[in-house]
């Protein structure tokens, strides 16, 4: 991450400082140069970022990976300029026969299996799961702020069985991100010098 030697506490304060760094230059693009420099410097960094998120998850789990996406942020929705989103079920997401969550072309193996719908056990982990109830949300309403109620587990009339829980299997995106920030500082800057040529043009 460095070009000298750090302890592990240095490592993890080098990355909070790029990381700061990378918020501050982010906001100077948004604000001072053209949408199209911006647009283009964002999806750079985001691609990025999915490259880096991807690489940190085993091939074996190939429906979390194709999970992991990115998009631009809708203009009406963004306060400060353009934005994009990265992460674990952004985007337009496509299910096939073999990443879909159903126990179907499972080959005998227990579970569901991954994909956009569950990708946050895998980087949050499971509560304590039983067969045999489900999740039903009551009262609230869906907005622009997501949906607002609260959750409840009901019986479904089938046995149940605990089927334990499962621990976190991979490390917080914004870790991973985090850890990353100084490659993703390096190509803000670039697209900033991008936007000063033109404008001296």
């Amino acid at each position: 991450m460095s070009d000298f030697p750090l302890s592990a506490f240095g490592e993890i304060v080098f990355a909070k400082w790029n990381y700061l760094q990378l918020k501050k230059n982010i906001e100077r693009l948004q604000k001072e140069f053209p949408r199209r420099i911006c647009r283009k410097a964002l999806a750079e960094l985001a691609k990025t970022s999915v490259k880096k998120i991807k690489a940190t998850i085993p091939g074996r789990v190939r429906g979390i990976r194709k999970a992991i996406k990115w998009r631009h942020k809708k203009a009406r929705y963004s306060k400060y300029g353009p934005e994009v989103k990265v992460g674990a079920g952004v985007g337009k997401q496509k299910q096939t026969a073999g990443e879909a969550t159903t126990t179907k072309n499972r080959k005998g193996r227990p579970g569901v299996g991954f994909d956009a719908r569950n990708i946050h056990w895998w980087f949050l982990g499971t509560d304590k799961r039983y067969t045999g109830t489900k999740r039903v949300r009551r009262g609230g309403k869906k907005g622009r702020g997501g949906w607002r109620g609260s959750e409840q587990r009901v019986d479904t009339g089938k046995p149940k069985k605990y089927r334990g829980r499962m621990p976190p299997q991979g490390k917080p995106i914004i870790v991973t991100l985090t850890g990353a920030s100084g490659e993703l500082l390096g190509i803000v800057r670039k697209w900033i010098d991008v936007g000063i040529k033109q404008e001296l043009k």
